[in-house]
């Protein structure tokens, strides 16, 4: 039924179009990326890497980061309310507290749970490009990288203007956005303001969010220096965010990331060093019109240092650095605690004949739980032509445990001071390959998990008890099609894009019931479809099909439709045009049909 319904949808979608032009390019030969310690071309790269342009960026029926992985198959974004209000993001079945998040290679981990690793202290308008690495990255990035990497890359070449958004739609939506850029002799700077509004869509899901983000870029003699200063502050209602008995909770988080970094030129090595800070607070009340009936206060504070340095003086790229971090939580319910971390970092690249590439390295990791381990990972790459390439990669991961992990309590569930890392160990084997109007990529891959952290229920007290209690192993397939139909539908259909992921887990040593393992997507498919309409227009439509092991399934269609001009650029988007209702988190129904447009003003 489901495959009927998308076959419809395709071919509604292909007939309806009209002629016009417009460029969307999937060259990514020439890219490069940063899955390993060494940014390396595309081609190069023994990974499974997303790379989400800022064409498709601007022109997807997406206004916030969290919608645009939404849209990316193997990336499951488990979204409690719209606009970014609150999402979990996971890769290829893992949970929310296994992603590594980045904002130009700036680690966000929030310490206190994972629910908030997504309160990015960037605006939309900023953002240059994401880069989705998928599968375990401990090897390179160290803790928590234990399912997959998403970077965010902000702009850095400036050009001289400012630009209006502004917007509004159904349920009172309301949006404002100003941004500029200038740039000043070796210097670029980005400045960009956000504010999002709505009554919301149902009882108690009102939100008023707002951004503000400032970086720079000192081009030097002998060294580029990068500046980052971004804040978030979110006031939502969370009806039934956290338990359906309470539909009046509400919640608000400010997050606020101070950082500097560099690349040095010196001698035959480039020092890469980075500085940062990232605070978190977070007020969450269970009746809001209550506030002493239930209220838990939490702030962390995060300090972090790294330098790597580069160098090619052993056939290859070496790359090796040092970590040290320092986080705090301050909470009237998890309590006062502090806990230092310590890495140290290798990789070896090596390119042998200019078609072999082979990366090799690990993680040595230290903190106040564990004694140091290492953690190793190899990847490799061989492009048996210019248009072929076959890849794998062996790796083993590890997760820390969050503070809510530790030491939450409440009138069911308690958490667990003696908590161990969890730990993984992954296989990869992959091809890329590109003929003609067809682009192919596609993984296999098997990830081994142990000392997996959730809560099960302990008959004996009616408690839910967080603990190190099982293996879960989980293979799975990812499979991407690209068509590049410009030339043969003259320019009717520009692109259309294709992903799927199929998972299968099974979870062993479990006599218990438990809370949140094996909530996961089993089959993900998304379908980007770029084309144009009369009078210079141009429209995307998304297919996004889920379908949860603990909720089934559901599809959803969204599209935009934009047109520019030379001051201005005008849009609508349609977010689930079907009305279909569904849930990402039980109990918490997401919004049908929302009709939102805009205009976008270039004033300079």
């Amino acid at each position: 039924m489901i495959i009927n319904k998308t076959l419809f949808l395709i071919i509604f979608f292909i007939t309806s179009f009209s002629f016009a032009q417009m460029e969307l390019k999937y060259n990514l030969d020439s890219v490069i990326v940063s899955a390993n310690r060494t940014p390396s071309n595309f081609t190069e790269i023994g990974r499974s890497i997303n790379v989400i342009s800022k064409n498709e960026i601007n022109l997807l029926p997406v206004t916030n980061i969290q919608d645009l992985l939404e849209l990316t198959s193997g990336l499951d974004i488990k979204q409690r309310g719209p606009e970014g209000v609150q999402a979990d993001v996971s890769i290829r079945g893992g949970s929310f507290e296994q992603t590594l998040i980045l904002i130009d290679g700036i680690k966000l981990t929030d310490p206190q749970t994972g629910h908030h690793n997504m309160n990015l202290p960037i605006s939309f308008s900023q953002v240059e490009r994401v880069e989705i690495l998928k599968g375990q990255g401990s090897q390179t990035h160290g803790a928590n990288a234990f399912s997959g990497v998403i970077n965010i890359i902000s702009k850095k070449d400036a050009q001289n203007n400012l630009n209006i958004d502004l917007g509004g739609g159904e349920n009172n939506y309301f949006s404002l956005g100003v941004n500029g850029s200038i740039k000043l002799d070796n210097t670029n700077h980005y400045l960009a303001f956000s504010k999002t509004k709505s009554d919301g869509y149902r009882h108690n899901t009102e939100f008023e969010n707002y951004n503000l983000s400032v970086n720079n870029s000192f081009n030097l003699s002998n060294a580029i220096v990068n500046t980052l200063f971004g804040y978030t502050d979110k006031n939502f209602g969370a009806n039934s965010y956290y338990t359906t008995l309470f539909p009046d909770q509400s919640e608000r988080t400010k997050t606020l990331l101070a950082s500097v970094s560099a690349d040095i030129e010196k001698n035959i090595f480039t020092l890469s060093p980075k500085l940062y800070w990232r605070r978190n607070e977070d007020e969450f009340l269970l009746r809001k019109h209550d506030p002493e009936f239930y209220k838990n206060n939490h702030e962390t504070n995060v300090y972090g240092g790294e330098i790597q340095s580069s160098t090619n003086i052993l056939g290859g790229t070496t790359s090796f650095g040092l970590e040290f971090t320092q986080n705090k939580i301050t909470s009237n319910n998890l309590g006062n605690h502090k806990r230092e971390t310590k890495g140290i970092f290798v990789e070896q690249k090596i390119n042998l004949l200019n078609d072999l590439n082979i990366s090799f390295g690990g993680y040595a990791y230290h903190y106040s739980q564990i004694n140091w381990r290492f953690w190793p990972g190899f990847d490799i790459a061989y492009n048996l032509s210019n248009k072929i390439k076959i890849f794998g990669n062996y790796g083993q991961a590890f997760r820390v445990p969050s503070y809510t992990e530790l030491y939450y309590k409440d009138p069911i569930t308690v958490g667990n001071s003696r908590l161990k890392p969890e730990e993984s160990i992954n296989y990869e084997i992959g091809l890329s390959s590109r003929f003609g109007l067809l682009t192919l990529n596609t993984s296999f891959f098997r990830k081994e998990g142990v000392n997996l952290i959730d809560y099960i229920f302990d008959s004996a007290d009616e408690l839910w008890k967080a603990d190190n209690f099982t293996e879960i192993n989980t293979n799975g397939i990812e499979l991407g099609l690209i068509l590049n139909l410009s030339n043969v539908t003259n320019d009717i259909i520009n692109t259309i894009n294709i992903d799927y992921t199929y998972l299968d887990s099974d979870k062993a040593n479990l006599n218990a019931d438990s809370r949140y393992i094996l909530e996961h997507l089993k089959q993900d498919l998304t379908i980007k479809i770029f084309n144009n309409l009369p009078l210079d227009i141009k429209q995307s439509w998304t297919l996004n099909y889920e379908d949860r092991i603990t909720l089934g399934d559901h599809l959803t269609v969204d599209t935009k439709i934009s047109k520019n001009f030379t001051l201005f650029n005008i849009y609508v988007k349609a977010s689930n045009i079907f009305n279909k209702s569904y849930e990402e988190i039980p109990g918490v129904p997401l919004p049908g049909r929302w009709l939102v447009g805009g205009i976008k003003i270039n004033v300079l």
